[in-house]
């Protein structure tokens, strides 16, 4: 990072002029990513860099198809790939899908309203039109929402680079959508869960004695995701000595296992959900020692001497840059060669213009290629004829190219191996990663067959990671070309799983064995709340509170409306003959609802503020409760229209004590309007939705443990106060 140095414009330029000096900052900062966040590969004039570092960027235009792709045209995709490449290399952001969509939009609106594709001619009412057609091509959840979130971020960096004839302001017409309904609640629950039958079948399958090391590695890697709460790309950074034996304070031993987190980007100590699985996880490590030792080995000789062919039987004896016939150079690369397929045929054929047909390839390679394409001959060849054969005949070139082991050493490299290597992942940004030497999942290409493929080990000079996502999904649930899932191979056909649906049950386990929605994000490497992954229905939650509560204890809903209308105070002999043995475990009522923390464990940690905690609970039907609901929502109203008149003052911190009881404002509003639905009957309890924040993630934050603004960009229903004003102006009191 330290030669990438920001665009600075030049106020005396007009803004054709400043667009064209931007773009000519992006070529040349392109290369500078290298190796962090961009390939050597890559080049300005491609239509795609998804293989070079800049993961899912197609250049085509909006509505293109896969079959018949079209590009965007110039010259705006030249400030495209100008914009992705201040994004990605010097913003060092990852994803750059949201911006590369807001960007196909814009395209078509400008277009349309200017006829050109100049985007110094960008104006509010495009950017209007071009979230018109986000609207149409992406109508399925918050996809049009945070497409129009990433053209507003566009917008204010081409301000501030000065991109625009007339500069103009612009924020987005949408809104999030984030109600969920219980309908869908529980279309996700069945969705994003596994089937008790699946995991049953996974665990019946793993206990045979498996030959296939596809059979293995599959088993083994559900094994590991069942165990702790991760995500499948994380596999390929778990190490060989991944686990870690800890001490108790009782003398007990847990094992926890090293695990490299994504989204926090960086190794932790995840430890096992439940100790039962340590057992299993010990069979699984073992199991896949076996099958991935000799690749590891080997991995380990190809860093270690990055100059040298890789060794094998048929390598010729000759050195480094001794030259090769072309016979010498098949033996080198394990390519089969007879009388009909010669061998510069066969290095032609099969090796040269197989790589040659590649996008993604690095300087060295490309000039290895275009030497020997330099000195080749392209005719016909002169005919030969075989002394004491009639009839036998062969043909002389004359190529003036020289092939080393040394070259073919670089091409071998650059066909066979990941781009990344020796790092199982790329190596940002100076963060350590695991080494193929060192990951527990490293085989050599090729060497996992299944039913339907062989195995190709004839020219495995490549390693991977065997239980990549793609790989694994195609597993657990079929793919195309009649290929069996690894449920079908073994008898128990009709099962399916998705492999993000270990992490949702782990997550909805630890739910529901009442952890903390702060333990589980940390058990699960997240930096920001994870209630999405919490799939536990409302009738779990109802009737986990009815075994506690004295007042809804009984199953029948009218009963337990009964019993709660009465505020009456609650004393622990009042729980205690329901619960033997849990003397610790109270639930009492509060002026809203009833709340369900356990106060003789530790105190409230929201300092009451109920309307932004997860633990309220609101019963249908409670008229006493409802009308204190109300009650706070008039108070709410009155304080939020004097916090707006002060900020209309720009009075100091009107703004953001707006934005607060603004949120507040709409929670409450939310609550009466649910528990004044028709849809619900009366006893239901309606959960609030935690903001995130307590004493202890306070705390968290400020001794840097946690990401502040992680939490509030994750946590934040409403993104703007111009948009939470917006809803609230509909609010009547």
């Amino acid at each position: 990072m330290s030669n990438i140095v920001d665009f600075k414009p030049k106020s005396h330029l007009a803004a054709e002029d400043q667009l064209n000096v931007f773009i000519q900052w992006a070529k040349a900062t392109l290369p500078k990513g290298i190796p962090d966040r961009v390939h050597a590969s890559i080049r300005w004039e491609d239509g795609s860099w998804h293989s070079h570092g800049f993961i899912s960027c197609a250049f085509t235009a909006l509505g293109s198809s896969t079959i018949a792709p079209v590009k965007m045209q110039h010259p705006f995709i030249d400030f495209a790939k100008s914009i992705l490449v201040y994004r990605r290399v010097y913003q060092t952001k990852k994803s750059v899908y949201e911006w590369l969509n807001a960007m196909k939009a814009l395209e078509v609106a400008l277009f349309e309203l200017t006829g050109t594709r100049d985007v110094t001619l960008v104006s509010a009412a495009v950017c209007n039109r071009a979230c018109e057609h986000m609207k149409i091509h992406w109508k399925i959840g918050n996809s049009a929402y945070s497409f129009s979130k990433a053209l507003e971020n566009i917008i204010t960096l081409m301000r501030d680079k000065k991109l625009f004839k007339t500069a103009f302001r612009w924020t987005s017409p949408f809104k999030p959508k984030f109600r969920s309904t219980l309908k869908q609640q529980k279309a996700d629950r069945e969705q994003k869960l596994p089937s008790p039958e699946a995991i049953k079948a996974l665990g019946e399958i793993f206990n045979n004695d498996l030959a296939n090391p596809l059979d293995i590695v599959v088993t083994s890697a559900c094994a590991l995701l069942l165990s702790v709460s991760s995500r499948i790309g994380e596999l390929a950074d778990v190490e060989l000595d991944c686990m870690v034996f800890k001490e108790g304070a009782k003398g007990s031993h847990r094992m926890f296992l090293r695990w490299y987190a994504e989204k926090i980007n960086k190794p932790t100590l995840k430890p096992l959900v439940k100790p039962e699985m340590e057992p299993v996880v010990e069979r699984a490590i073992a199991m896949l020692i076996s099958v991935t030792d000799e690749a590891r080995i080997y991995a380990e000789w190809l860093e270690d001497h990055p100059d040298q062919f890789p060794p094998h039987e048929g390598l010729p004896q000759k050195g480094a840059n001794d030259p090769l016939t072309y016979k010498e150079a098949c033996a080198a690369l394990k390519l089969p060669f007879n009388l009909i397929s010669t061998p510069r045929y066969v290095f032609n054929q099969r090796f040269l213009r197989t790589l040659e047909k590649r996008k993604v390839l690095s300087p060295a390679a490309r000039a290895i290629l275009e030497e020997i394409r330099e000195g080749w001959d392209f005719s016909q060849g002169r005919r030969t004829f075989i002394k004491g054969k009639a009839g036998i005949q062969g043909f002389e070139f004359n190529d003036r190219g020289v092939i080393t082991l040394r070259k073919l050493n670089i091409l071998v490299r650059e066909k066979y191996l990941p781009k990344d290597f020796p790092y199982t992942t790329p190596y940002v940004d100076g963060k350590a990663r695991v080494k193929y030497r060192d990951a527990l999942f490293t085989v050599r290409t090729g060497a996992l067959p299944d039913a339907t493929r062989k195995s190709n080990l004839r020219r495995n000079f490549g390693v991977e990671i065997a239980a990549s996502g793609s790989r694994i999904q195609r597993e657990l649930a079929g793919g195309a070309n009649n290929k069996q899932s690894i449920f079908e191979r073994h008898g128990y056909p009709g099962l399916k799983v998705n492999t993000h649906a270990f992490r949702h049950e782990l997550n909805t386990e630890m739910n529901r064995a009442g952890l903390s929605q702060l333990l589980i994000d940390v058990f699960s490497g997240r930096t920001t709340m994870g209630s999405v992954y919490n799939h536990e229905t409302v009738e779990e939650r109802t009737q986990r509170v009815a075994h506690y509560h004295p007042k809804t204890k009984y199953s029948n809903t009218a009963q337990r409306l009964e019993k709660v209308k009465t505020n009456q105070p609650l004393s622990l002999s009042d729980v205690t003959d329901l619960h033997e043995g849990d003397q610790d475990l109270v639930i009492h009522q509060t002026h809203v609802g009833i709340c369900v923390h356990n106060f003789a464990y530790d105190p409230c940690p929201k300092m009451g503020a109920c309307l932004t905690c997860g633990k309220l609970g609101c019963v249908k039907g409670d008229d006493v409760k409802l009308a204190n609901l109300k009650e706070e929502r008039e108070d709410l109203k009155r304080r939020y229209d004097k916090a707006r008149n002060a900020q209309s003052r720009d009075i100091f911190g009107a703004l953001g004590w707006a934005k607060k009881v603004g949120i507040d404002l709409y929670k409450c509003d939310a609550l009466i309007r649910t528990l004044e639905s028709p849809e619900l009957e009366k006893g239901d309890i309606v959960w609030n939705v935690d903001n995130g924040w307590t004493l202890t993630n306070n705390a968290a934050a400020m001794a840097g443990l946690i990401d502040a603004k992680d939490i509030e960009a994750k946590n934040e229903q409403l993104s703007s106060l111009d948009e939470l004003s917006a809803m609230l102006d509909e609010i009547e009191v």
